[in-house]
């Protein structure tokens, strides 16, 4: 039995704001190739006791065990573009981000703030894809933060927001002028029914230079434990590659 799936966002800490001020001009624009895919696979208890069948003898004779298994996937692919619009008094990014999916996945554009330590606040109102939270949490300018390093070029990122609880290690791999490759380990769970848990894998290309992302491979496992009633397991993969970046032309 097959089941459409269900796609659950990735982001572990995000804050809404009822509404932000818009700038008057861009301040440069970045667009990005994407690639996005998600495979659901959910175990699901029809009854909590076992299915028994009347036999042709009138005694009741072992059925199935009431378990049901349902199973989806989603990929799309196309290009992200987003819009710098300003940068706060606090380092925050002000964006409009915006996806144009060759198949489903569409969102016109949406105002949104990005810090350098991954939290994100966007416009409630819009519809914003997992995947774009996963550019929009490297884009603030000081994700990178040398006085944040430890002796081995690692740092730690820690969220409390709500029902979420986010541990995210980074580590510097390499550094060749600037370009770096930034490995992300980064651990959502979710308190309440359920027990959501997201285990995200993530490398990062980045200029440290233009403080901004040249390319994203993530690889994200979602596990819900309902306990009797079932389980569900999706895992996500995210690629993205910068093509066009005019902010460094300002």
């Amino acid at each position: 039995m097959r089941a459409r799936l269900t796609v659950v966002a990735l982001i572990g800490s995000l804050w809404m704001v009822p509404s932000m001020s818009r700038a008057d001009t861009a301040a440069g624009q970045l667009v990005y190739n994407f690639t996005y895919s998600a495979n659901q696979n959910v175990q699901s208890r029809d009854s909590v006791n076992n299915v028994e069948d009347v036999n042709e003898s009138g005694s009741l004779a072992a059925g199935n065990n009431g378990i049901s298994h349902y199973g989806g996937s989603l990929t799309d692919k196309g290009t992200m573009t987003v819009n710098v619009l300003r940068r706060q008094p606090d380092g925050a990014l002000v964006v409009m981000i915006s996806e144009q999916g060759e198949n489903l996945r569409r969102a016109s554009p949406a105002e949104c703030v990005v810090y350098g330590n991954t939290h994100v606040i966007c416009d409630p109102d819009k519809t914003i894809y997992t995947e774009e939270y996963t550019l929009l949490r490297f884009l603030g300018g000081n994700f990178v933060d040398p006085t944040a390093l430890d002796a081995n070029r690692h740092w730690i990122v820690t969220q409390d927001s709500g029902l979420d609880n986010v541990h995210a290690d980074y580590t510097i791999n390499s550094d060749v002028n600037g370009m770096m490759q930034i490995g992300e380990k980064r651990s959502v769970k979710e308190s309440g029914a359920g027990h959501l848990t997201t285990d995200v894998e993530t490398k990062v290309g980045y200029d440290s230079k233009r403080s901004v992302p040249t390319s994203v491979d993530e690889y994200a496992t979602q596990y819900t434990d309902g306990g009797i009633k079932g389980t569900s397991r999706t895992i996500y993969q995210t690629t993205l590659s910068l093509v066009s970046d005019s902010v460094a032309k300002q």
